[in-house]
Parts: structure tokens; C-alpha cells; sequence
């Protein structure tokens, strides 16, 4: 069986607004109109395709960091 190794450079929704205080709406705006689709973040089905939104949102927390940091 494959191990699986979860470093945190991908989070879900709730555990950037943890670690950010951006609430959904706030996030849901830069998504619409600052950052970009495979960088920032991604949505990932359960059966591990990445061409359809209605899988769920994946964020690029460093990825974002950087971001606001070139800002």
C-alpha cells in the first residue's frame, strides 16, 4: 500500500481561514479574481480528477503567502 505523506502546502478552506482570518467570501473573491487555477488553488474530485470545479478547493498556502508578500 502507498504511504501518504500530507505536508500542509495544500489545505482546504477552513484551514486557511485559520491560519489567515479571510473569511469565504473574502476568499472566494481573490479565487474569482486574483489568483490562478493550479497555482494558488485547485479542485480535486474524489476520484482524483482536477478538470472540474465541482470537486473540492484545494489551497496552495505558501503559494498565497507569496503572493500577498509580492503584493
Amino acid at each position: 500500500m502507498s504511504q501518504v505523506i500530507f505536508n500542509e502546502e495544500w489545505i482546504v478552506e477552513a484551514k486557511l481561514t485559520e491560519r489567515t482570518g479571510l473569511s469565504s467570501g473574502q476568499i472566494k473573491s481573490y479565487r474569482l479574481k486574483s489568483w490562478v487555477n493550479g497555482i494558488h488553488f485547485k479542485y480535486v474530485t474524489a476520484d482524483g480528477r482536477t478538470e472540474s470545479e465541482k470537486g473540492l478547493a484545494w489551497y496552495n498556502y505558501p503559494k498565497i503567502n507569496h503572493f500577498i508578500k509580492d503584493a
